[in-house]
């Protein structure tokens, strides 16, 4: 079975990207949540849930998967371990546990890459803690803000909800708070 993860980090972001060869696969996992670590990403426990022994996985691209070196490299293992493959297809790389499947300089590059997509995620969250820093400094930035969710995303929160998601999980997917999702559900 050919299988694709798709992941933007906020609900404000779109797939169309990631979806445009989405005709290739025969299950798509999708989600919009950080991928600042592996824990607490539904969509991609699912995945790796569903994965077989001969199942090839595909992500766009390193960052897609994880933002986290040891994530990557331990997401990666659980894949080969079942006998399955990642491939990234930006990079061109594909990561099986077929002996040789892939290079030792490609494992070093993965590496490499998992490092600096983690070291773009501390960047981001450095530049943004910077400009909210400048913002309070000029009065313009309260953290005591509304979250604004259109009514296609409230219907999306009510049926994972109904599915038995957990708090948390719509939480974290949603990136929203309690209170702010208990709002969502009384509507």
């Amino acid at each position: 079975m050919k299988i694709k993860y798709v992941r933007c980090s906020s609900i404000t972001q779109n797939y169309d990207r990631q979806l445009e060869d989405a005709d290739k696969y025969d299950l798509i996992f999708q989600e919009k949540i950080s991928g600042k670590s592996k824990d607490n990403r539904p969509e991609l426990q699912n995945m790796l849930k569903s994965i077989r022994a001969g199942d090839e996985c595909y992500t766009e691209d390193i960052s897609r998967l994880a933002r986290n070196t040891l994530d990557l490299l331990t997401i990666i293992q659980e894949i080969k371990d079942k006998g399955a493959s990642i491939t990234f297809i930006k990079e061109g790389w594909t990561f099986s546990n077929i002996e040789n499947f892939a290079t030792k300089t490609q494992e070093m590059m993965l590496t490499i890459m998992g490092a600096i997509a983690q070291a773009e995620r501390i960047t981001i969250k450095e530049r943004q803690m910077a400009g909210i820093r400048v913002a309070q400094s000029k009065g313009k930035y309260t953290k005591a803000h509304p979250t604004k969710l259109n009514k296609v995303i409230i219907q999306q929160i009510k049926d994972d909800r109904a599915s038995g998601m957990k708090e948390r999980e719509l939480m974290n997917k949603y990136h929203i708070s309690k209170p702010t999702l208990y709002r969502y559900l009384r509507k």
